[in-house]
């Protein structure tokens, strides 16, 4: 039987650590990474051309299982991925309030674990760090740069040149 556990705080750190740097291979034109607000589960936010994606790192280790419907890494159920499902679409309604029609996916990436293809438990994604990237730019684009960058500076962004953008007249 399986227990429930979570990862230590350093170790989620480590993990998200990894996922911005493999972010960083995305074309810095096309897609925004953008911090989680303390209310928002979940680690990153990716905007871009290709749609939105609420990343949470996972760095539990051992191989991906799944038992009665749930992913287990090891020999623990990885948590809260019907929280991680309500936060997306929180984002995705945060979006649509600045007129970024995009679904926001939940996505869980396991960056210690070993696990075979991208697999979807509970409307959440689940890949392997590796498959990251391409999982978010191999996509069919859905938004344009412009709408993209609205999304970004909906979920607290600031992009370069935006502090020339805004002014006040005296």
């Amino acid at each position: 039987m399986s227990k429930r556990a979570a990862p230590t705080p350093d170790q989620t750190a480590a993990a998200v650590a990894r996922i911005v740097a493999e972010l960083g291979r995305l074309d810095a034109y096309s897609f925004w990474v953008v911090p989680v607000t303390p209310s928002v589960r979940g680690d990153l936010i990716v905007v871009g051309a290709t749609g939105a994606f609420l990343i949470e790192a996972c760095a539990l280790e051992g191989r991906l299982d799944y038992g009665r419907g749930a992913p287990i890494v090891g020999d623990v159920v990885i948590p809260g991925l019907i929280r991680l499902r309500k936060a997306a679409r929180r984002v995705t309604k945060r979006l649509g309030d600045a007129s970024v029609f995009v679904e926001a996916e939940p996505v869980l990436c396991l960056t210690n674990a070993v696990a075979g293809a991208t697999t979807t438990s509970r409307s959440v994604t689940v890949l392997h760090l590796s498959e990251l990237v391409s999982h978010i730019s191999s996509r069919p684009r859905v938004l344009q740069q412009e709408r993209a960058q609205r999304g970004a500076r909906a979920l607290g962004m600031a992009l370069a040149g935006d502090h020339k953008r805004h002014f006040t007249v005296g």
